[in-house]
C-alpha cells in the first residue's frame, strides 16, 4: 500500500543519508535515526523507536514471524523460510530471537550480553524485532545482501 511503499521510500533516503564514505579512511560512518553519528558499540536506533519505521512496526505487530524471516535471512543465520517457521514453533521462536538478537549484534559490534537480550526479548519481543529491522536497513541491508560499494 501507499503506507509501505512511503516507508520504503523513506528508509532508502535514511540509508542513502546515513551511511557516509570518509575520504580519508574511506571507512563507513553510520549515523542515528537522530542523524548524528552512532556511537561505536551502539544501536543506531533505540529499543523503543518502534514508530520511526511505521511499517516495519505494523508487520511486527500483525505477523511477527515474518519480521522473524527477514531478521533471519538479513542476519545471515538461514532463509526467511527457516525464521518464520522457527518463529511457530512455541519456546523454540524464543530461544531463536534470542539467538539473533545476538548474532546481530555481534555482526555490528553492539556492545551487550546474553543476558540482556534474553531480558529484551522477553520483556519487549515486538520492540526488539523492531529494532533489528531498523538496524539492518539502517546498515543498508536487505533480502540479506549487503549494499553495494560505493564507486
Amino acid at each position: 500500500g501507499i503506507n509501505a511503499e512511503y516507508g520504503k521510500q523513506w528508509y532508502q533516503r535514511r540509508v542513502r543519508e546515513a551511511v557516509v564514505s570518509t575520504q580519508s579512511t574511506g571507512e563507513l560512518v553510520y549515523l542515528t535515526m537522530e542523524g548524528g553519528p552512532a556511537a561505536p558499540g551502539a544501536w543506531l536506533s533505540s529499543l523503543f523507536s518502534c514508530f520511526d519505521d511505521i511499517s516495519s512496526c505494523l508487520i511486527t505487530l500483525i505477523v511477527p514471524c515474518v519480521t522473524i524471516g527477514q531478521n533471519t535471512e538479513n542476519s545471515g543465520q538461514g532463509s526467511f523460510c527457516l525464521g518464520f517457521i522457527l518463529a511457530l514453533i512455541p519456546t523454540v521462536n524464543f530461544i531463536w530471537m534470542v539467538f539473533l538478537r545476538n548474532k546481530t549484534r555481534e555482526q555490528f559490534a553492539i556492545e551487550g550480553s546474553l543476558a540482556g537480550d534474553i531480558l529484551s526479548v522477553f520483556c519487549c519481543t515486538l520492540c526488539t524485532l523492531t529494532q533489528e529491522s531498523r538496524e539492518f536497513k539502517m546498515r543498508g541491508i536487505e533480502g540479506g545482501q549487503p549494499p553495494m560499494p560505493r564507486v
